[in-house]
């Protein structure tokens, strides 16, 4: 590691590995792929503590791509060059190719973008010079590299553009080269997903959004959806009505006065004080949804069940982590323990302030629906374990007691053998 290195680490000594070393680990590192390249970064920082990821990176593309000599010649220009140029570009464009051709014959290593920047920096082109300075390309320093690698993943690539003064397009190129993603991982939780968590059926956690006990990110109705719906029904909305234009509208409507709404149909008229309490993506969903009904001629709870059933569809409907946690707070009973690992009811406590007891009012006419998820079988075809009445579903589409059925009947050394 020669001087540039040492000099790139303040040329503090290192504690733990030799300089040789961290570059003989790096360079194995990068010959298994990124995984190998993650893998040699994240030993090398755990013993040196005054590095930084960026510069390991960066180190890695120094050994990948040694540079045979100096990257950049400092182009010198004398005042017989400079009004060799003006005259070449007052000529017009024969003038200036016979101008930037007779400065290449003078100098053989320039090239001829760095006349061209120079012509740009005289104001001899159509662009000003201060136009010039911010599209001309700049280095990547190391503090654009560390600002970008703590941004990636959180902030859009354009949003990180106007940040550090680059084009979107530098900026994934920029990415791309340190190895990284520009894709957004978006905060919230999955529909599916928590489904899966919490055990409770898809079409409840839907059923949940609706009713505003779950908050999503962005409750807007999609505009395909909604066209689809007008073009099946044969509704009179306007198909070229946009769900932006909706969200105004329903937004002026929330400024002039308040939306008188019904009661939660779960809460049966017995919700608290807290129940009653709207938050305003709460009252954005509501507004918005009764600004669609009102396009469509219908009613809000006709919307409602459209929106249930998956028939109109959010255009972000990944549930936030505010309103899981509000969830959990007031209405902990609707979610059973019974069927939860130790993992997620540690979660649930720890992180999302699950009170078991809260809203019992609510979970209350739900316990006759409950009793079959307690009762466990196991199918005899493949060996699954299933809880509830699903099981009677899933033996009507499972592949192994096909299969074993088909087996049973053919005569014996002449089975089927199905394929799941």
């Amino acid at each position: 590691m020669a001087g540039r290195w040492d000099s790139t680490t303040g040329g503090d000594g290192f504690r733990f590995f030799s300089p040789e070393q961290v570059d003989q680990i790096l360079r194995e590192g990068s010959k298994q792929g990124r995984s190998g390249s993650h893998a040699a970064i994240e030993r090398i920082l755990r013993h040196e503590l005054g590095l930084e990821r960026a510069e390991l990176w960066r180190r890695i593309r120094q050994l990948k791509n040694p540079s045979p000599g100096p990257r950049y010649h400092r182009a010198v220009w004398s005042p017989e060059d400079d009004k060799l140029l003006h005259e070449g570009y007052k000529r017009g464009w024969s003038g200036k190719r016979a101008a930037i051709r007779e400065l290449l014959r003078r100098h053989p290593n320039w090239q001829s973008h760095v006349v061209r920047r120079r012509a740009a920096k005289l104001g001899l082109t159509g662009r000003s010079s201060q136009q010039g300075k911010q599209q001309g390309r700049r280095p990547w320093s190391q503090e654009d590299d560390e600002i970008l690698l703590n941004l990636a993943g959180y902030k859009l690539a354009k949003a990180i553009g106007k940040i550090l003064h680059r084009t979107e397009r530098a900026v994934r190129y920029r990415l791309a080269v340190l190895g990284k993603s520009s894709r957004v991982h978006k905060e919230g939780y999955a529909r599916r997903a928590l489904a899966e968590e919490l055990h409770l059926g898809s079409r409840t956690v839907q059923r949940l959004i609706v009713e505003g006990l779950l908050e999503v990110r962005d409750p807007r109705i999609t505009k395909h959806s909604l066209d689809d719906l007008c073009r099946s029904l044969q509704l009179p909305g306007a198909p070229g009505d946009s769900s932006r234009d909706m969200e105004v509208r329903a937004s002026e409507r929330q400024a002039a006065a308040e939306v008188s709404e019904d009661g939660d149909p779960l809460e049966g008229g017995g919700g608290g004080n807290g129940a009653r309490t709207m938050s305003s993506r709460s009252s954005r969903a509501k507004l918005l949804w009764a600004e669609v009904a009102k396009t469509l001629d219908i009613s809000v709870e006709t919307v409602k069940k459209y929106i249930a059933q998956g028939v109109l569809k959010l255009l972000d409907p990944r549930i936030t982590e505010k309103s899981l946690r509000s969830f959990c707070r007031r209405y902990g009973s609707l979610i059973n323990l019974e069927f939860l690992n130790q993992e997620t009811r540690d979660w649930l406590r720890g992180s999302m302030d699950f009170v078991p007891s809260a809203g019992e009012a609510v979970a209350k006419p739900l316990e006759a629906s409950r009793k079959h998820a307690r009762v466990v079988r196991r199918c005899q075809g493949c060996g699954r374990a299933i809880r509830g009445n699903v099981f009677f579903r899933h033996i009507k589409r499972c592949r192994g007691k096909a299969a074993a059925d088909m087996g049973r009947t053919n005569p014996a050394g002449h089975a089927t053998a199905v394929c799941g």
